[in-house]
This record gives C-alpha cells, sequence and structure tokens, in this order.
C-alpha cells in the first residue's frame, strides 16, 4: 500500500483478528482468481490496513482503515461506504 495513503492510527489487533484467513476463504476455493484477491486483502487485514468480518449469511464485510466497505459474497464485490 501505498505510504501516503496508510491510516495515521492501527487499528485494534483484536478487531481486525476476529476471523481467520483460512475462514474467510475456504468457501472461495474453486476459483484462482477469487484466491488470489482474497489473498490481497489478506495483507491489508495483516498490515492493519483493513479488518474483516463474516456475517451470519457467509457474506464478509471488509472496512478499510480510509472507511470504504465492502460487501465480499461468492460472486459480487459491492461496495456499501
Amino acid at each position: 500500500m501505498d505510504p501516503r495513503f496508510a491510516p495515521k492510527k492501527w487499528l485494534d489487533k483484536q478487531e481486525r483478528v476476529e476471523a481467520t484467513f483460512d475462514a474467510i476463504a475456504a468457501p472461495m476455493q474453486s476459483d484462482l482468481a477469487r484466491i488470489k484477491v482474497m489473498a490481497h486483502f489478506r495483507k491489508l487485514v495483516a498490515n492493519g490496513f483493513a479488518e474483516w468480518r463474516m456475517l451470519d449469511n457467509g457474506t464478509i464485510r471488509l472496512r478499510l482503515a480510509t472507511g470504504e466497505t465492502y460487501l465480499l459474497e461468492q460472486t459480487t464485490i459491492t461496495r456499501i461506504a
């Protein structure tokens, strides 16, 4: 990530490590492109630039430190904020 856009404060470690990568990515193992995209998202989470949570319906909510929020579903990514 470009240092000019790095967050000014790190997200709380407990908050950004709520769900493991394996739990998040397991339903998406069927498509190589999806696996690569999820690996990039994982790096953002691991480096404190984002946090993600799995919702009850299986959708993943990804929130970047800059405020953008996305819903990651089986075949779509939707920006909601």
